[in-house]
């Protein structure tokens, strides 16, 4: 391991409420690596993320981004976090308001948008292709449109490591196949990515590893319990759709 990977872990254990969720975890995502954690419902991938990002306490072994330990971290802006949409209850926040909360890291409580924010800002909104909707309502957006503007709100940081839980949930099969190709054009321009899914689906293509957890513990791709816990589903692009992200990616 290299002690400037954007994230690793050594012998995670972690207990919620007295219960043992993670055993013994270790992963790492080298810079420039597109990283996929894979598992169904209930292997411990969702609080994993949260222990790796400092959201949940580990009661043993060791968490580092960019080589600093975790707790202790400070340079959040380095690190973009795009939870699950249905995780966000914002209805009556417009587009812009979202993504802009994304910025944080980079200006004091209460500051006023510098021109520096507003232009990372309006990057981020149109490297998702949402520039032209930023006083929409949150609330009232599609699962997919409500992912890309969580994934704007994480470009906004300007991050070089991306953290993703489940961004393929409930998002249609049209949307499915802009989001690949938006994260798909991440990995190419060298961010390192982390993404949480189901299964590969439509980013089988575009990921350097993989990783599987089941029943809180990281287990070879080639272990029986490997299939069960992370099915290698064939995914077809839809027919006749357009790729909804056409000429809006750069």
């Amino acid at each position: 391991m290299n002690a400037t990977d954007p994230l690793r872990a050594d012998g995670l254990y972690v207990s919620l409420g007295g219960l043992p969720i993670l055993r013994d975890v270790s992963l790492r995502v080298g810079a420039g690596e597109a990283v996929a954690l894979l598992g169904g419902n209930g292997s411990g991938k969702t609080t994993l993320i949260r222990t790796l990002l400092g959201l949940v306490p580990h009661q043993e072994g060791t968490v580092e981004l960019f080589g600093e330990a975790v707790p202790g971290f400070t340079d959040w802006s380095r690190v973009g976090y795009v939870p699950q949409h249905s995780a966000v209850a914002v209805a009556n926040a417009t587009v812009r308001e979202v993504a802009a909360s994304g910025r944080l890291a980079h200006r004091r409580p209460f500051q006023w948008l510098t021109r520096a924010d507003r232009m990372a800002l309006d990057d981020a909104l149109a490297h998702v292709g949402l520039a032209d909707r930023k006083g929409w309502p949150f609330g009232a957006l599609s699962g997919g449109q409500k992912q890309r503007v969580l994934i704007a709100r994480a470009l906004a940081s300007q991050p070089d490591l991306l953290v993703m839980d489940e961004p393929m949930a409930g998002v249609d099969l049209h949307s499915q196949a802009g989001l690949a190709r938006l994260l798909t054009s991440f990995a190419r321009d060298g961010l390192a990515l982390l993404v949480v899914l189901h299964e590969q689906g439509p980013l089988a293509g575009m990921l350097d590893r993989t990783i599987t957890l089941c029943d809180g513990r990281v287990v070879d791709p080639e272990h029986p319990t490997a299939h069960d816990c992370a099915p290698a589903t064939p995914w077809e692009s839809p027919v006749g759709l357009s790729d909804p992200f056409a000429g809006a990616i750069r």
